[in-house]
């Protein structure tokens, strides 16, 4: 049994938790042998065991050097591993493709920062101290006597990626529901494009997106943007027509978005209030076609270069794809990866010192392209999910497959860095959805024919590494959503390195369930009112979200009456925080676009660097665009807004610029 708790250990599996109730929580050793089951190990095969805690903790002091070796770039030192009757001996590192001279030091001159002893044997970790790299990963060459070994330097800053230290502003929305100019029934990147420029002309800093992610183009009404087919890769949707060069001087599309059909077809979906996706998915793809054959037909030298360019620099993330037909699949990829750094660019170039936030979802489909590629990468039963909370009694299965904390790691991390540069390309700064699972997650699986769950850990410093490297290779800012049940020294340690927190104002309150002063928003982070989870504010300060709630069978009259009630609570609590922001009369049945502008004002003027109001609420929406814990009973992430952007913008423009004028005093 002492075998078997070591190896929980060195595999992650989490031992125990504090609930939100403040229970003190251990899981047992069933529960925890069903999870490491998940991973490929046999809890029964006591070989196997023993084999598995030598691979996972004496063989690594058996090496020279790991795969890769973190290196701090304020005080870069690579940790050499030797037999202690070797310290007689010099250590020569070189690093060829940084053209730098070899440097060798005498073992016995270094520091010694640890100690290990197997079977007989002592082993010692020294520190070899480099000179100043360059950020980012580099191969070395370690020669010590006979013995070589190879390792990768993880060349890390002390601080993600920063843009400025002054407060900013911006908005954020769910691309697919602004009002699609061109009238097809989803918001796109033209919509964003010209998204951009407003906001850039009410002074806004950034735009914060939902997930961009590809789905299912195949299933269109599988539209969660949470639980998609790949991470790194875009969904087609969102390309405008307009925007591609190819429609230009192609009388193919030109007859396509003019005919009778096009015509009933805009009709249709300019009448609905939610997004038709099977609908608008058959009408983009059908002219998607015709685009990709007037490039291959008539696109220019130069164009064909530069596709070919994209699919080469994008070689490995395109190859995941599971499609019939490669080029036009890579066409699309390779269209939306314009438009998005058009978009980009042009937010920039209006002044927007961020321009694009995108979001990176904590999970891919058990079924899609991501997981079917890389699926030694997975366990074989476990699922993320949520401990039992004040909302799930029962804890949350959100059906997205668990990555194994020890497979993560092969070929240095490889899955992970490709994963998050592709999300970091062409945008100012990242999300981290669920930015816990860096450090540990839940998982949900079978025992004894039952659901049973626990945490597990894994490779926090390589992981953490991986998001600061890659902030500064893109140039792009880091966000840790970190809402719920968070390890303390998860706080700590993305304070450390200045990623930026993720407040929620519904859920920031003390211990008396008081909503908390606008002074006590850390400035490392980024406030809102709402996001995508929560009701939008016009449906919140109505209560129209529980009524819902009754709507859609979630629950009944004697729980709705308990709901208003405690609604009521939270509404004279808000009241008191407006209260103490400034001299307000607001009560009880104040207008909600009253009470909502008082708040942000209120908002705008807290410490948190990063505010951000939410387009859905600047729109009055009281439909939520998801409800947590419904699938097929409502139809979530298909709302789209009432007005265009620009109407949007222009109705409240005197709101954005005292909020512009808080934030800049």
């Amino acid at each position: 049994m002492e075998s078997l708790s070591q190896l929980f250990y060195l595999h992650g599996i989490g031992y125990e938790y504090t609930k939100y109730t403040g229970e003190h929580v251990v899981f047992s050793d069933a529960t925890r042998s069903a999870a490491l089951s998940c991973c490929g190990v046999d809890v029964t095969d006591h070989a196997q065991i023993a084999h598995l805690n030598i691979s996972l903790d004496a063989k690594k002091w058996l090496q020279i050097v790991p795969e890769c070796s973190l290196v701090c770039a304020e005080q870069p030192a690579v940790k050499v591993r030797i037999d202690k009757r070797m310290l007689g001996q010099q250590c020569t590192v070189s690093c060829a493709q940084l053209d730098l001279p070899s440097i060798t030091h005498q073992l016995a001159d270094l520091q010694c920062s640890g100690d290990y002893l197997f079977n007989g044997v002592i082993y010692l970790e020294l520190i070899f101290p480099l000179p100043l790299l360059p950020i980012g990963y580099h191969d070395a060459h370690i020669s010590i006597a006979d013995l070589t070994s190879e390792t990768q330097l993880w060349v890390t800053p002390k601080y993600s990626f920063q843009v400025t230290d002054n407060k900013q502003s911006g908005l954020s929305i769910q691309l697919y529901s602004l009002k699609n100019n061109a009238g097809l029934g989803i918001g796109d990147f033209a919509d964003l494009l010209a998204l951009t420029e407003q906001a850039a002309s009410h002074k806004l800093d950034y735009i914060l997106l939902n997930p961009l992610h590809l789905l299912f183009s195949e299933q269109p009404e599988r539209a969660s943007p949470y639980s998609p087919n790949n991470r790194a890769l875009l969904n087609p949707l969102y390309i405008s027509i307009d925007l591609c060069d190819d429609s230009i001087n192609n009388p193919h599309i030109s007859d396509y978005l003019q005919n009778r059909n096009a015509r009933d077809f805009k009709k249709q979906i300019q009448q609905s209030q939610y997004i038709n996706y099977s609908a608008v998915s058959e009408f983009k793809y059908a002219a998607f076609n015709l685009l990709y054959q007037h490039f291959c037909m008539h696109g220019s030298e130069y164009r064909k270069q530069c596709f070919s360019d994209f699919c080469k620099q994008h070689g490995a993330t395109l190859a995941t794809l599971k499609v019939t037909d490669d080029d036009f699949a890579y066409y699309l990829q390779w269209q939306a990866y314009v438009q998005l750094k058009l978009c980009q660019t042009t937010a920039r170039e209006q002044g927007m010192s961020i321009g694009l936030i995108n979001d990176l979802a904590v999970g891919c489909a058990g079924d899609g392209s991501e997981f079917l590629n890389q699926q030694s990468l997975f366990t074989d039963s476990a699922y993320v999910g949520a401990p039992p909370d004040p909302w799930a009694e029962h804890g949350q299965n959100w059906g997205l497959p668990a990555l194994n904390p020890i497979k993560l790691s092969d070929n240095n991390f490889s899955y992970y860095r490709a994963l998050i540069r592709a999300n970091m390309e062409s945008v100012g700064g990242l999300r981290i959805d669920h930015v816990m699972a860096i450090r540990r997650l839940w998982w949900c699986f079978e025992h004894q024919q039952q659901q049973d769950g626990c945490y597990v850990y894994y490779p926090f410093e390589h992981l953490l590494a991986v998001l600061t490297i890659e902030s500064h290779l893109n140039q792009c800012i880091v966000i840790g959503e970190d809402l719920g049940v968070v390890p303390p020294e998860v706080k700590a340690a993305l304070a450390d390195k200045a990623i930026f927190s993720n407040g929620l104002f519904y859920f920031e309150k003390d211990f008396h369930g008081e909503f908390l002063a606008a002074q006590s928003f850390a400035a490392q982070s980024l406030l809102m009112v709402a996001n995508h989870d929560v009701p939008p504010f016009f449906g919140w300060w109505q209560g129209l979200d529980l009524t819902l709630k009754l709507e859609y069978q979630l629950v009944d009259e004697q729980q709705l009456i308990q709901l208003r009630a405690d609604r009521d609570i939270e509404k004279q609590r808000l009241l008191r925080f407006l209260s103490g922001c400034a001299a307000h009369t607001l009560l009880m049945d104040s207008a909600a676009s009253d009470v909502y502008q008082a708040l942000t004002l209120g908002l705008a003027a807290a410490p948190a660097r990063l505010f951000t109001i939410q387009l859905d609420d600047l729109d009055e929406q009281t439909l939520p665009v998801n409800i947590p814990g419904t699938d097929q009973e409502y139809p979530n992430w298909r709302r789209v807004l009432t007005h265009s952007s620009e109407q949007i913008l222009t109705c409240h423009s005197a709101l954005l610029s005292a909020i512009n004028s808080i934030r800049t005093n």
